[in-house]
């Protein structure tokens, strides 16, 4: 280590905000009165090393569906190959270098951004912030390498370029401290391909110090928004799903319109011999007959305008207590929401989910947990965050649709929903918003497809392994 004479270090450690951007500073320190010559070589910093584990086969909890038993034996081997396929496809498709692990080494004098760094694709961007600082040389050299993108100066000249013109490596050295860092203030980024969303790594060196920092590549979005209008109906539409039950679905319009005259609903419609609804305000989309619970819950919010949609079975009641506006209000009032349930005749149905990704080999596990939730939403403790709702919920209608309700499931779907939309929406549920049900009557066409046979459960299962990558589920 350098000999420091009298040995006066100022350390200056702050975050600055760099004003009007957004950027994140981590400025080095200054070193008062420090030699001009390391007279040891300094052991180069490098990761610390057994803190990362690799991923881990995880552990089904107990009375899991081993779902790769639900395969059947004779497929089941190219069913793995296809499944090991389209998983390193999705892996290659959602991985990102941002998120790669990385370590601020200490007593570094070089100065960089550490968040909040984006650029454009093929727009050249200076990269802010970089700088030298508290050394004392007689000259100083610096280098910056990318993997991605291309580096540049506002004066070739100046710099000394390697590898491919200047493009990748970047190495600048001068004679002050003060010039060297004004080149630094030149440089510049810029990824010469079109790429909507990807990121690249920087290594920035200076003799023995190196650290690593991130740019973001981000093409900006176009804002997709909804005017709310001043009535309900400008804000929410309802939307049902209905089959062989029309007596209860003209009982549900009739209790709508009681307290709401001008929402309009959504109905699709599968069945097998269908009835034309002629009631005002009322969409009527027929489908195929039988095709089945999500299909026609897809349908129904693909047709939706508003800003968020309420989803309602066909036998539900409205009531008094169905107060549409109390739960557009808990949106409008948490931005981050994207679902937020009620409950129905009093049951407020609701379940978190924990999930492990496991090895990326046998697949991940999942265990649907009733009842469960997590911290009280601000401002209305009558509303939870959860993972999963009832089937009487508000949502919003570009963020369902992101997610989808996959139309493979026919007869026995609803936290699937929820599964895949795990990580993608955030979910409330309030007990102060409810519907009712009607009395359940005798429907003897539609009892016959009601209740899901064993073919059906089974093929749940085989989804859940292939599509969702999963080795075992279980339903708490």
């Amino acid at each position: 280590m350098p000999s420091f004479g009298r040995t006066g270090l100022l350390l200056l450690l702050s975050l600055v905000i760099f004003s009007g951007i957004g950027y994140l500073w981590l400025p080095s320190y200054d070193m008062v009165e420090v030699e001009d010559k390391i007279e040891a070589p300094m052991k180069k910093w490098s990761p610390p090393t057994g803190q990362v584990k690799p991923a881990a086969s995880c552990t089904c909890p107990a009375k899991s569906y081993d779902l790769a038993g639900s395969i059947p034996t004779a497929n089941r081997e190219d069913i793995q190959k296809r499944r090991a396929e389209e998983y390193k496809k999705h892996q290659a498709r959602t991985s990102s270098i941002l998120n790669t692990l990385l370590f601020a080494p200490s007593n570094s004098p070089l100065q960089y951004p550490i968040q909040g760094f984006t650029v454009r694709p093929l727009v050249p961007t200076l990269i802010p912030g970089l700088a030298l600082h508290g050394v004392q040389r007689s000259s100083y050299k610096v280098s910056l390498q990318v993997t991605k993108g291309v580096l540049s100066l506002g004066n070739q000249s100046e710099a000394q370029s390697v590898e491919g013109g200047g493009k990748k490596l970047l190495i600048l050295e001068k004679l002050s401290l003060e010039e060297l860092n004004k080149l630094l203030a030149k440089v510049t980024y810029t990824i010469p391909v079109y790429h909507i969303h990807t990121g690249d790594l920087v290594h920035f060196s200076f003799e023995l110090h190196e650290a690593v920092f991130p740019i973001a590549i981000r093409q900006p979005t176009v804002p997709v928004l909804f005017d709310m209008g001043t009535n309900i109906s400008d804000q929410v539409t309802v939307t049902t799903k209905t089959f062989m039950r029309y007596k209860e679905l003209k009982v549900l319009i009739r209790s709508l319109r009681q307290f709401y005259k001008d929402v309009v609903l959504i109905v699709a419609d599968d069945s097998f011999t269908p009835e034309k609804i002629t009631e005002e305000n009322v969409l009527q989309y027929i489908m195929p007959g039988g095709q089945g619970w999500f299909a026609g819950r897809t349908l129904a919010v693909s047709q939706v305008t508003t800003k968020y949609f309420l989803w309602v079975d066909d036998d539900f009641l409205f009531t008094e207590k169905t107060k549409i506006e109390d739960l557009v209000e808990v949106m409008e009032a948490t931005p981050e929401l994207d679902v937020v349930g009620g409950s129905v005749s009093g049951n407020q149905f609701y379940f978190s989910i924990a999930y492990e990704e496991g090895d990326g080999v046998a697949g991940g596990c999942m265990d649907r947990k009733s009842d469960i939730k997590f911290q009280s939403l601000p401002n209305y403790p009558q509303c939870s965050i959860v993972n999963g709702v009832v089937n009487f919920f508000l949502a919003r209608t570009d963020a369902v649709n992101r997610v989808r309700f996959d139309p493979k499931l026919k007869r026995v779907a609803h936290s699937e929903f929820f599964m895949d939309g795990l990580g993608q929406l955030m979910v409330a549920s309030c007990g102060h918003v409810s519907i009712g049900h009607q009395p359940r009557g005798a429907n003897a066409q539609y009892n016959q497809f009601r209740h899901p046979g064993k073919g059906d459960v089974q093929y749940k299962l085989q989804l859940h392994y292939y599509k969702n990558h999963l080795q075992c589920i279980h339903y708490g």
